[in-house]
């Protein structure tokens, strides 16, 4: 017992291991990209971990300002509720008064209570740091206008502007270091386009516009020798409020670097992409006009002259509205006369070849169970020779009220069309893969796709997508009987899936008892 108490006490402890803080070992600029990822509440808050990062809150160049973030943890029953959000401001002034000097790369404030005097004041800071990327997110309404320094108009090269409501701008120099501008709901004003979107703007590459409303503007132009990409959603898309058409100017685009271009909305009074050679994608979705509004937009004829540049494009996608009306058999001599009207008048001398499109090999189109779809889609493979890849996608039904049943059943009756043998360049040499989705078993949908195996004297892949819970019909299974063009066409089905569809346009399209 003795010697075992001996051997016990005898026992040397172990020498405790050595902590090594390695996040504090970090240099400056690494603890800056951690930190860019934070509010700015907690960034002041890491001051107490350690000596080490007492000070680094005041130089990071990243300031992230979030209200609903700093009244969360500033909120006090006691307290009224909009206290904390005057304190709010009172946070961001202090923040930057307390810096050591060094410049402020980027400052993006969310804020529901919307107060013009601090948001211009924010803006005459950024101005003086020389700020280069500034992004104001979710403000609610004010009648005040935010006003950007001349500085601040030649340092920015980011601005995002995101509001609840339209606000309005006023600029006081041209954006000459702006590489990406993104606005919703911002109200802008004939000076506002000109120093936002013009060719001065010669650093410019993606814009994104969205509900923007456009003020004593004749014509939108867009011309920016970099620009690569350009988003326009032409409707209102806050809290479900439906209103097709924030503007109705005629939009003129001039970007020979221009890759990706996407416009979502009515049919506007003019419509050019010129100078467009290096256009890889477009996406053209025209929504419907609500009712009640159809005499404003009655001179809005849809035809090809309505897209001239579009030809340059590589990959095209098409919705229901432009392939019923844009390109209906009965209509080409309506669009002919359209272009030596309107095209020759806007553009100089147009020929109806301008609008093949020989540079396109992947074509996406949205169609509904109607001959006049099936025989728009026919007149596009006619313009589209080097297609190789063609996708479908029928839009889902609706519910129709008991008061349009009858009429939706007569138009039913009237929109039969049946395949037939034509010689389409594209389909007889090139088109390789077709899919199909949302397919059903009726009759009209059958007669496309043995249209298409018809004529399809190349296709290798046609892939079909059934309308949910209809995989299981009869009539899926005379699809592998027709007959094809080419031998070593394989036909597969897929399995359904639902696709996520943006709320404003789930209503856009054009219900066909409203035809």
């Amino acid at each position: 017992m003795e010697m075992a108490s001996s051997c016990k006490r005898s026992r040397t402890p172990r020498p405790k291991k050595c902590v090594v803080d390695r996040l504090s070992a970090l240099p400056d600029d690494i603890l800056h990209r951690v930190f860019s990822y934070l509010d700015f509440l907690d960034v002041v808050r890491t001051s107490v971990l350690s000596k080490r990062w007492r000070f680094v809150w005041t130089s990071v160049p990243f300031l992230n300002f979030n209200m609903d973030w700093f009244v969360k943890h500033n909120y006090n029953k006691k307290l009224e509720l909009m206290e904390p959000r005057y304190k709010f401001w009172d946070f961001i002034k202090w923040a930057l008064l307390l810096r050591d000097g060094s410049q402020i790369i980027r400052i993006c404030l969310y804020t529901d209570n919307t107060i013009t005097e601090q948001l211009n004041g924010l803006l005459r800071v950024a101005a003086r740091q020389k700020v280069q990327e500034l992004c104001f997110l979710d403000g609610d309404y004010t009648a005040d206008e935010l006003e950007f320094p001349r500085v601040l108009c030649e340092t920015l090269t980011q601005l995002t502007v995101n509001f609840r409501d339209t606000i309005p701008l006023r600029v006081t120099a041209v954006f000459s270091s702006l590489r990406s501008l993104n606005l919703t709901r911002v109200l802008i004003s004939c000076d506002v386009a000109q120093k936002l979107l013009s060719s001065d703007c010669v650093k410019l590459e993606n814009v994104y516009l969205e509900d923007c409303q456009v003020r004593d503007v004749e014509e939108i132009s867009i011309l920016a020798c970099n620009l690569k990409n350009l988003t326009i959603v032409n409707v209102c898309t806050y809290e479900k409020f439906w209103v097709v058409g924030s503007f109705d100017s005629k939009l003129r685009i001039s970007a020979p670097n221009l890759i990706s271009f996407c416009y979502i909305g009515p049919m506007l009074r003019g419509f050019a992409l010129l100078n467009t050679m290096s256009l890889e994608s477009a996406s053209i979705r025209l929504l419907r006009v609500p009712r009640g509004y159809e005499d404003e937009y009655k001179n809005h004829l849809l035809c090809p002259a309505r897209f001239i540049g579009l030809n340059h494009a590589k990959a095209l996608t098409l919705s229901t509205l432009v392939v019923k009306w844009g390109l209906q058999r009965d209509m080409l001599k309506v669009f002919i006369e359209c272009l030596k009207l309107h095209c020759s008048l806007a553009y100089g001398e147009l020929l109806w070849d301008t609008f093949i499109l020989d540079n396109l090999n992947h074509l996406e189109l949205e169609l509904r169970y109607n001959a006049n779809y099936i025989e728009g889609l026919v007149n596009l493979l006619k313009f589209s020779p080097n297609l190789e890849a063609l996708f479908i996608r029928f839009k889902e039904a609706r519910h129709i009220p008991r008061s349009q049943r009858k009429k939706k059943k007569a138009i039913e009756n009237r929109s039969s069309w049946e395949s037939r043998l034509e010689d389409i360049s594209c389909l007889s040499y090139h088109v390789k893969i077709i899919r199909i989705s949302n397919l059903d078993g009726t009759e009209i949908a059958l007669e496309l796709v043995k249209f298409l195996l018809q004529n399809g004297k190349v296709l290798e892949k046609m892939e079909i997508m059934p309308r949910n819970g209809e995989r299981k019909q009869k009539s899926f299974s005379k699809l592998v009987a027709f007959p094809k063009a080419s031998s070593k066409v394989v036909i597969s089905f897929l399995e359904y899936a639902q696709r996520k569809i943006p709320w404003f346009d789930r209503g856009d399209s054009d219900p066909e008892y409203d035809d």
